[in-house]
């Protein structure tokens, strides 16, 4: 079955608090009788988060139409990996017509913050060179393809040209020139089909908690 795929308006979900992380999906075997533990990583790992964010009015009833579009579990959500500590984009996730006017929703159009992957990289690589303006941030959650990683660490190579150690490995190959996005974006299912269901009282407001994981079948 072809699973519908939900793209988020730029700038319309609120974050209030975020908790991106990796699970490594390790697996305890428990305490041998030297007292000593082991765990064995035999699943790949992936991207999970569960961020509150805030809605009222109209995008209230939006997303209620995008949750019903998404069917549960069935539907994969295309989200903008926000993380203000490690790359704060603010208002240019989200910009307007020319003469400042937005959609009826009271968003705009989806800006993405661009780097340019400035050589080639194989699929697993553990670090990768981009271009970009600024030096990316040790932490700055980042994306190619739709396949989310973290800078471990940062090196300038030259003017606009940074090394990163990135984790997880690359997942896909990288070619000379191609996009990398500042502001990670990943694939994401619910984990549950009730998830982020509003519940709002005469202040037409809410505040959601959602609850992703990473899509891995593509």
């Amino acid at each position: 079955m072809q699973r519908p795929i939900v793209t988020l308006p730029a700038g319309f979900l609120k974050f209030l608090q975020v908790d991106w992380d990796i699970d490594w999906r390790g697996q305890g075997l428990g305490e041998n009788t030297g007292g000593g533990s082991a765990v064995v990583f035999n699943r790949f790992p992936r991207w999970v988060g569960a961020p509150s964010v805030f809605l009222e009015g109209a995008a209230l009833a939006q997303w209620r139409g995008i949750r019903a579009t998404a069917q549960g579990r069935v539907g994969v959500y295309r989200l903008p990996m926000v993380d203000p500590i490690g790359f704060d984009a603010g208002a240019d996730m989200d910009l307007p017509f020319a003469d400042g006017s937005s959609f009826a929703s009271g968003t705009g159009f989806a800006a993405e913050p661009l780097g340019f992957a400035a050589q080639a990289a194989e699929a697993g690589a553990e670090q990768i060179r981009i271009e970009a303006e600024a030096a990316p941030r040790v932490g700055q959650i980042m994306s190619h393809e739709l396949w989310p990683f973290v800078v471990t660490w940062v090196q300038q190579a030259s003017a606009g040209v940074f090394d990163l150690g990135i984790q997880m490995p690359l997942r896909g190959a990288m070619a000379a020139g191609d996009p990398v996005l500042l502001t990670g974006m990943g694939l994401f299912e619910a984990i549950e089909d009730g998830m982020g269901r509003p519940s709002y009282g005469v202040t037409r407001s809410a505040q959601i908690k959602l609850n992703f994981r990473e899509v891995l079948n593509r």
